[in-house]
Parts: C-alpha cells; sequence; structure tokens
C-alpha cells in the first residue's frame, strides 16, 4: 500500500505470449504511458511504473500471473490500470469480469485503450463485458479451426509441432524460411532412433525391468540418444512406439496411453 494518499497512480500491464511476441513490451508501455501522459497526468494521477508477464500463455489468470498478481496486490483506491488491448490481461469472461469487478469494488478504474473503454463509467462496464465474452468466442472459433489443422496433418503425415514422432525426422523448410509459397517438410524415417527403440523393447522381452534399461541408457555409447530416452517415461514411449509401428504422433503422452489400453485389451 502507498503511503502518499493523496494522489492516486497509474499503473500499465502487458504481456505477450510465446505465440505473440511481435506485440512487444515497449510498443504496450509506450501506448500505455502516452495514454497516461495525455489524460490522467493533467488530473493529478502520477505514473506508478509498467508491470509485464513475459511468454505468458492467455489462459493463466491475471491473479496467478507474477507481475498480474504483484499489481493486483498494489493497487489502492483511486488507482486506475491501463492495459494497450483488452487480451492482454485477461483471456476469459470469467477471470476478466472477476478482476474488473473486484479493482471496480476497491474503487480502481480499468482502461483498455483499444477500445477505449473506462470502468469507471457505466457504459464502461456493460461494453468490458460484451467485448470479454465475444473475445471469448473468438478464441473458441479460432481453438477450433487449429484443431481442425493438426488433425489434417496428422492424417497426411505432416509436421505438426517442432519435434517429430518417434522414430521419424523432419526434412525440408518452412515456407517462411526461405520465401517459398510452401513447405517442404516432411517426415522421414530416422534408422538411428528406430535402432534404439528397438534395442530397449528387446531388453525389457528378455525380462530388464524398466529401471535397469534406464542405466543402460544412461550409460550406453553405441546408439545415438537424441532424446535423452534415459528415463522411465521415456522408455515406455520408446517401447510403445516399436510396438505401435511408429505412428506419427508428436504427443507422447497420448501415443502411451493408447499403448497401454491396448495392453489391457
Amino acid at each position: 500500500m502507498r503511503t502518499d494518499t493523496t494522489r492516486p497512480v497509474c499503473y500499465g500491464y502487458g504481456r505477450h505470449s510465446t505465440a505473440k511476441q511481435e506485440f512487444t513490451r515497449a510498443a504496450q508501455r509506450a501506448k500505455v504511458k502516452e495514454y497516461w501522459r495525455q489524460h490522467l497526468k493533467p488530473k493529478g494521477i502520477r505514473w506508478g511504473g509498467f508491470y509485464y508477464d513475459k511468454a505468458v500463455q492467455g489462459a493463466v489468470e491475471f491473479s496467478e500471473r507474477e507481475q498480474g498478481r504483484q499489481l493486483y496486490a498494489l493497487v489502492s483506491p483511486g488507482d486506475h490500470v491501463v492495459v494497450s488491448r483488452l487480451d492482454r490481461p485477461f483471456r476469459s469472461v470469467y477471470d476478466g469480469v472477476k478482476v474488473i469487478q473486484s479493482l471496480a469494488e476497491r474503487k480502481v478504474r480499468f482502461h483498455s485503450l483499444d477500445l477505449l473503454v473506462d470502468s469507471g463509467t457505466p457504459m464502461g462496464k456493460f461494453f468490458v463485458t460484451i467485448l470479454l465474452a465475444v473475445a471469448e468466442l473468438e478464441r473458441a472459433f479460432a481453438s477450433e479451426r487449429t484443431s481442425e489443422i493438426i488433425a489434417y496433418r496428422r492424417k497426411h503425415g505432416l509436421p505438426v509441432g517442432h519435434r517429430p514422432p518417434l522414430g521419424w525426422k523432419i526434412v525440408g523448410t518452412r515456407a517462411r524460411d526461405t520465401g517459398d509459397k510452401r513447405s517442404t517438410r516432411r517426415f522421414v524415417i530416422d534408422e538411428q532412433e528406430r535402432e534404439l527403440c528397438e534395442m530397449i523393447h528387446e531388453l525389457r522381452q528378455q525380462g530388464m525391468a524398466i529401471e535397469q534399461v534406464v542405466l543402460w541408457l544412461m550409460r550406453q555409447d553405441e546408439y545415438p540418444n537424441k532424446r535423452r530416452l534415459d528415463n522411465y517415461k521415456a522408455v515406455e514411449w520408446a517401447i510403445a512406439a516399436k510396438e505401435l509401428g511408429y505412428p506419427k504422433q508428436t504427443d507422447g503422452k497420448r501415443m502411451v496411453k493408447e499403448w497401454r489400453a491396448a495392453q489391457r485389451a
């Protein structure tokens, strides 16, 4: 809590995720501070700093982010919280409405510059609720489209993520790396990795415990171990990949789950 209770404070907040780093800290801070300089500073509101969470997914609630949590605990009655865009602090109606209402109860005003929203007005409160709902619906549609693209790529044996499935490797280049219209990336068999998986499978068939296989993997230097298949879960992953015919799945946990289900059947 601040000791100077005669002058309210303006705090800025920003965030970038691993998927959206182009909207940088400097850009967000500049927009927020310019708004304070033009609209709040003339009213005697002083600058309290810019709080910024790096590489935090939007699904993480505002109060669970390191900087968001600090800011939430710091604000006092009469203060203002300013963000450059509404999707920086919130990614769900529940989180957004909960935080904005909580701030309002503490007599803290919330401003979103992309929509010129000021939660201190009745119309501002109404727009915040509606716009957060629209934003959540848009994200749901985007998630659905992403799921369809991933399903299509898996069905046609195309790379989905940065890492290939176990027993495969990716060759070719992304379109964005070469300037071409299409990516040339594709899966090809990784013979060396399959040899290692088959050796792991053979050791288990001989009766060696998984813990012993792990120790063998940590000591052996005959087979390249690019993914560090030297722990309990990784050994199961290698065995599952071998017995399921090296499916083109990038989700190792799901593959092991399917393999276990097949074992019980």
